[in-house]
């Protein structure tokens, strides 16, 4: 009997996941499938070391505070876009074309506003999507911790 519960809930847990939205970031018409991370050692790791995103996909750094967040490039293997997001979803920065960087010293990117988050796309994406310095986002399903 244990058995047949435990395996009913499994399946309804499970086709419940598989019919979720992913956490995204939304701009006009064009949405971004995010993986959020808020844990320092994944803050501090990022997309270190992976070889690429997907279409439509990125990845969402979640800050505790407001500040002026400053990223490098080290042990990546491809280009980004970096977008810095203020607290209301404003983009208040945008470093494009970010070369990833192989070799000591690394340049460090930092924006001019604070903000409480930033989004790492491909390269060229933001202004594939006429993303700019100002426009409103919607952060959907994303959960501060």
């Amino acid at each position: 009997m244990n058995v047949l519960l435990f395996t009913f809930m499994f399946l309804v847990i499970g086709l419940g996941r598989a019919d979720a939205v992913p956490p995204q970031v939304c701009h006009q018409d064009n949405c971004v499938d995010v993986e959020v991370v808020s844990r320092q050692d994944d803050l501090e790791r990022g997309l270190m070391y992976r070889t690429g995103l997907g279409r439509d996909k990125g990845m969402l750094f979640v800050f505790a505070v407001d500040d002026k967040y400053q990223f490098w490039m080290k042990n990546m293997h491809f280009s980004l876009d970096m977008l810095w997001i203020s607290v209301d979803g404003r983009i208040v920065y945008i470093g494009r074309n970010i070369p990833a960087c192989s070799a000591d010293p690394c340049p460090v990117y930092t924006p001019d506003q604070e903000a409480r988050y930033v989004l790492e796309v491909s390269s060229g994406y933001a202004d594939l999507h006429h993303w700019k310095v100002g426009d409103q986002l919607k952060l959907n399903g994303i959960v501060e911790k």
